[in-house]
């Protein structure tokens, strides 16, 4: 591109995306009127002007630092013997806890990130939504002791009239010993997927989540949990956590275990089990993720029915080189004694549909960044999508109940996501929703999104 046309793109941006505030202009300094020329006696010889005097340099202008941009919540490990640098575990983003490296910072720290969503499905009211306000605390009280909270507030109003309520995502304490092993204990964030760990709105494209991390893993899924997690080795990072189960009352057709988890409130801690995560960076930016869950269900069914044993797998892989991006994931639910659980459900009077033995989804994303195309060297981004999500809650129905077809889901979404900078993302798609039964539906939708 040439200079011009760079010139010429980085003025658009200017003008209709971050208006500047007027400065200014530098007043020059008035011309010195020229000396009037003094009469001369005949004979005498005219007197030479003075020499001008040399005038001693100004001294130069103070250098003020730019302020440092604000460094997202860290932990920094004390220095282990033979290691450098000192290895840390610091947050991706000010409000996740992923492994890696970064400055440390001491004391209290906060954060938070939100949505406000516009969405319109064919055959329905538009509907505008503050969708969720996330406040996230945390503190350090030592080297090795750190506490994590994020406090979550849905629909804007929480009230016994109203369909917004309050909730603790996540409350932890971490005890960290070494970049190899470490101890979290509390209410805790399943390391299933991708944006079940990787949530907050800017991150990921698109206005709504992908179906599979909405009906195949419950995110944002969270349980009462203990375990250990760290980096065996540069580039291998696993987290392995013994946590509480499902309640299987809340199982449906629909949703599968969506309404089954029990968030650590007043759970029912006879049923428990494991959840264990694996994540390997072949290179900076790829990545690809492993994740496994097995637990015994809950519920007030057990004379007819015991605990219900649930588990899944999943995994799933994210790249991005230069100004193109990529993700996909896969993962596949299988719920125990279904056929038991459904006839207990339909005793109780309280089965909308035949809760299916096996719930599987997926998607695949790609994305270009068209900024970097069209106007090389701007720090913004404006990036062109495409995602297929497929999921199926019905994919294998006990013999004797009728499988619900309109729960098997297709939809396709390209759409645009402008990132003025990385923590907001203003986003715009269109989604073709199919389903095993029924019309196809459209849906346009678009988001205010941020996060710090």
């Amino acid at each position: 591109m040439s200079v011009k046309s760079k010139r010429a793109c980085l003025v658009v941006l200017q003008m209709f995306l971050f208006p500047l505030a007027a400065s200014a202009q530098p007043v020059s300094a008035a011309t010195p009127p020229a000396e009037s020329a003094v009469p001369v006696a005949p004979g005498v010889p005219p007197v030479p002007p003075a020499p001008p005097v040399a005038q001693p340099p100004a001294p130069p202008a103070p250098l003020v630092p730019s302020p440092a941009p604000p460094r997202a919540p860290t932990i920094e490990l004390p220095t282990e013997p033979g290691m450098q640098p000192a290895t840390g575990l610091p947050r991706e983003t000010p409000i996740e806890n992923p492994l890696g490296r970064a400055p440390a910072i001491e004391g209290s720290a906060f954060g938070g990130y939100g949505e406000m969503t516009l969405n319109k499905l064919e055959g329905t009211p538009a509907v505008v939504d503050l969708r969720r306000v996330v406040l996230y605390f945390g503190h350090n009280f030592s080297e090795r002791l750190r506490f994590y909270s994020e406090v979550e507030v849905e629909h804007a109003i929480a009230s016994a009239g109203d369909q917004g309520e309050v909730a603790i995502e996540q409350a932890y304490l971490d005890g960290l010993f070494s970049r190899k092993f470490n101890l979290r204990g509390g209410l805790i964030l399943m390391p299933v997927g991708i944006v079940n760990i990787y949530h907050e709105p800017p991150t990921f494209n698109g206005v709504d989540r992908p179906l599979v991390d909405l009906l195949v893993i419950p995110s944002t899924w969270r349980e009462a949990g203990v375990g250990i997690f760290g980096e065996i080795t540069d580039g291998l990072r696993y987290q392995v956590y013994l946590v509480n189960g499902f309640n299987a009352n809340g199982f449906t057709a629909e949703s599968a275990v969506e309404h089954g988890h029990q968030e650590a409130q007043l759970a029912r801690a006879g049923d428990f089990g494991g959840v264990a995560r694996l994540d390997f960076e072949p290179r900076l930016g790829t990545n690809i993720g492993l994740s496994a869950y097995h637990a015994t269900s809950g519920n007030t069914l057990r004379d007819t029915v015991g605990k219900v044993p649930v588990s899944l797998f999943e995994i799933d892989a994210r790249t991005r080189l230069g100004g193109f991006t990529a993700r996909a994931q896969f993962a596949a639910l299988f719920i125990g004694d279904a056929a038991a659980l459904n006839t207990a459900l339909v005793a109780a009077g309280n089965m909308d549909g035949p809760v299916s033995a096996q719930a599987r989804g997926g998607y695949v994303e790609v994305g270009y960044d068209l900024l970097r195309a069209f106007c090389p060297g701007v720090t913004q981004t404006l990036t062109l999508f495409g995602r297929y999500d497929y999921v199926d809650t019905q994919a294998s129905v006990p013999e004797g109940f009728m499988a619900r077809a309109e729960f098997r889901r297709h939809s396709l979404t390209p759409g645009l996501v402008f990132r003025p900078i990385p923590h907001i993302a203003l986003k715009l798609d269109y989604r073709r929703h199919f389903f095993g039964v029924g019309d196809a539906r459209n849906e346009v939708a678009t988001a205010i999104t941020w996060m710090f």
